[in-house]
């Protein structure tokens, strides 16, 4: 009976979290830049909103995150919000769109993919974080604009899980790469792959130059069901010796509890960090009654109103910390608000509008008309 209300609850609210957050028909996108080179400019324009929700606010025995990481992570938010420009408005070389691109001078546009705007489909963008920032490899996905369909159809699909190689999953799996009675999501692990034959080629070239003869550290980052696809993404990097480092806003649950522990097994959370923000009912879902189950490596975010204070973000115990987001309900009306939320508000891929009305977007040469 609870199954039932659970799947009528959020089949009322599907076509309502398809008017808030639409359908994008764009055309698939895969754009490339000579990677020899890179562009700096000098232009910086941050917007921050608030969301003028009450904050509620509990004592916790959990640790508090330091200053480093904190701002390590409010800037990894920017960076996954610019994810949104691709399908949309795009990004363009050297690293240009209509959102948050300038506060990035130092970054250089790769390559960006777009399969479609469905679940089973991926979108996202590659780009190389030169100093004076971090020397980074930065693989950015974008979460789906077709999240209530998504939603709807997350306790129906499942599929064995085998971790390498990723090419329709059909070679043989390194035995110490096994991940015993494993399942995965299938419209994550197709998302993936999709992605994979996109990009797979790419980030193995980019290894190979920037990380292995230049030190740069390979960056995955993720929000919504963009993290579900970055965490497989994570685990056959880590497989083939990439090393990376992931982190994921919203990130739903991608398998079973086997599946979780393999990922608990491979990343600690130095090198894995899932974010979850109070009220978000996106990293409870798919429900545990449908067989699926989080892994650990979470920070929650317990301040609702925009930008969070450091000592409002949590480091949590365990894969299902009561004083974490695991204490929480699933409330579909919060994927307007606290799934969203993270740092700043994800998403969108728009400066402060007033700027643009006023004088258009003259830094990166792209014209405010519509």
């Amino acid at each position: 009976m609870q199954h039932f209300f659970h799947r009528l609850f959020l089949f009322i609210f599907s076509p309502i979290l398809v008017f808030v957050f639409g359908d994008d028909h764009q055309q698939p996108l895969n754009s490339h830049l000579d990677l020899n080179t890179h562009h700096i400019s000098h232009t910086k324009d941050v917007f921050d909103i608030n969301s003028k929700l009450p904050s509620v606010y509990h004592t916790s025995t959990r640790q508090n995150i330091s200053k480093e990481l904190y701002d390590e992570l409010e800037e990894l938010a920017r960076v996954v919000d610019v994810s949104y420009c691709v399908g949309y408005s795009g990004i363009r070389a050297p690293f240009n769109c209509l959102g948050r691109c300038s506060e990035f001078p130092s970054f250089q546009l790769v390559e960006t993919w777009n399969t479609g705007p469905y679940l089973s489909d991926s979108c996202g963008y590659i780009a190389l974080s030169h100093p004076p920032a971090p020397k980074r490899i930065i693989i950015a996905f974008r979460g789906t604009y077709s999240l209530a369909n998504a939603i709807a159809d997350l306790s129906l699909s499942k599929q064995s899980y085998l971790p390498y190689p990723s090419d329709g999953h059909s070679s043989p799996t390194p035995e110490d790469q096994k991940c015993e009675n494993c399942t995965v999501h299938s419209g994550f692990l197709e998302s993936w792959t999709q992605a994979e034959r996109l990009i797979g080629e790419t980030v193995s070239n980019l290894v190979k130059v920037w990380k292995a003869e230049r030190g740069y550290e390979l960056v995955l980052v993720g929000h919504s069901l963009g993290g579900a696809v970055a965490a497989l993404a994570a685990l056959e990097f880590n497989a083939k010796g990439y090393g990376p480092v992931v982190t994921t806003f919203g990130e739903p649950r991608v398998g079973n509890e086997a599946l979780a522990r393999f990922i608990d097994g491979r990343f600690t959370p130095e090198t894995y960090r899932r974010l979850t923000h109070v009220n978000d009912p996106v990293p409870l879902l798919p429900l545990n009654e449908w067989g699926f189950a989080p892994h650990q490596t979470e920070f929650y975010i317990d301040q609702k109103e925009l930008p969070p204070k450091q000592e409002r973000i949590l480091r949590c115990e365990g894969p299902e910390d009561k004083e974490c987001i695991a204490g929480g309900g699933v409330n579909p009306l919060q994927l307007f608000w606290s799934h969203r939320d993270y740092f700043v508000r994800l998403g969108v891929c728009l400066k402060d509008p007033r700027r643009l009305l006023l004088e258009g977007d003259k830094e990166d040469g792209i014209s405010n008309r519509v």
